[in-house]
């Protein structure tokens, strides 16, 4: 056993869901006293399986290591001599493709720490999620955490971004420029996920159509991964100016993260960072919450909530997904 306890954080999936992932790892970090690794060395925005989380953000005011001792004291033990391997290396090392195909909860918690325990007695914990499991730490929130229990899930998650993450200068430099040359006195800010997952996009359309009654010289800054939804978008709103950053678009259909055409990976991670963070400058911001794009978004935001619009209530299948989600932190909490 080492003297120090040290958080491993694993990247999975796309930017929105280890963004949030990362977020509930670093008040897992405060609670359990471990310093945080953030290891984003994945194929999916790495070039060369170099770790890009330094590339993309910095943490404050967080303990955080440069490296992890070499130590058998790993949890989940599946773990224990495959720390440098990405998360889908390790879950294929134990499970079949098609048992991981529907992100099973049940399969991938073996492999990732348990949020509801905080006493593990391991050297190194390792952790990632496709979502943020904020609530499963609501019952360790004593002492000098207590102030925590007064707050909401989504203002606790908003106070982590304010006080530890924030993005490398050249990449906020970017997202300045925009807004300082192209954003107008109201933007409405829409983000579409029309590849691997599809929603409505009528929904989308309806709801910009009831905002530019009231605004109908409002810019439209749409983020999506899809190049039909940007000429769906053109072509509807001849009147309004159309805003989309630049980007390499997948074929229909495919990913735009985990993508093996993608030329460049990095980027394609840089990429997704401005369009979410532009999202959160505008007036009004139209997305979907079963998308963790959108819900990131919204966190970094001071858009007012009568501004925001989760166009998965309007739909059967959103509100599933909604309704399991709901479940399932009720039944933790």
């Amino acid at each position: 056993m080492v003297s120090e306890k040290f958080l491993l954080v694993k990247g999975k999936a796309g930017m929105g869901n280890r963004f949030l992932a990362l977020l509930d790892s670093i008040l897992y970090a405060q609670l359990t006293n471990r310093k945080i690794v953030v290891d984003w060395s994945d194929e999916v925005y790495s070039n060369n399986r170099s770790n890009v989380f330094p590339g993309f953000f910095n943490l404050h005011h967080v303990t955080q290591a440069s490296e992890i001792p070499s130590t058998q004291s790993v949890y989940p033990s599946v773990w224990k001599n495959s720390l440098d391997k990405s998360v889908n290396e390790v879950l294929l090392s134990y499970e079949s493709p098609d048992d991981l195909r529907y992100n099973n909860p049940k399969i991938w918690s073996k492999y990732t720490t348990n949020m509801s325990r905080i006493d593990y007695s391991e050297d190194i914990l390792i952790r990632w999620s496709y979502v943020t499991e904020t609530y499963k730490l609501r019952r360790h929130f004593v002492g000098d955490f207590a102030y925590l229990q007064s707050l909401s899930n989504e203002t606790i998650l908003k106070k982590i971004i304010r006080e530890h993450l924030s993005l490398q200068p050249n990449i906020e430099a970017i997202i300045k420029k925009t807004v300082d040359s192209s954003f107008e006195d109201i933007v409405i800010g829409v983000h579409v996920r029309y590849t691997d997952r599809k929603t409505s996009k009528n929904l989308y359309l309806e709801f910009v159509d009831k905002i530019l009654e009231k605004h109908p010289k409002s810019l439209i800054f749409l983020a999506t991964d899809n190049p039909e939804v940007e000429h769906l978008f053109r072509e509807k709103y001849t009147n309004n100016n159309i805003l989309v950053t630049e980007k390499w678009y997948p074929a229909s259909g495919s990913s735009l993260h985990q993508n093996p055409e993608c030329p460049d990976r990095f980027e394609n991670g840089v990429q997704a960072l401005i369009d979410i963070y532009l999202l959160s400058k505008c007036n009004y911001l139209i997305y979907d919450k079963t998308s963790t794009f959108g819900v990131v978004a919204k966190l970094i935001s001071d858009i007012p909530e009568a501004n925001t619009i989760d166009t998965s209530q309007y739909s059967l299948k959103g509100k599933v997904k909604n309704l399991i989600a709901w479940v399932r932190e009720k039944t933790v909490s």
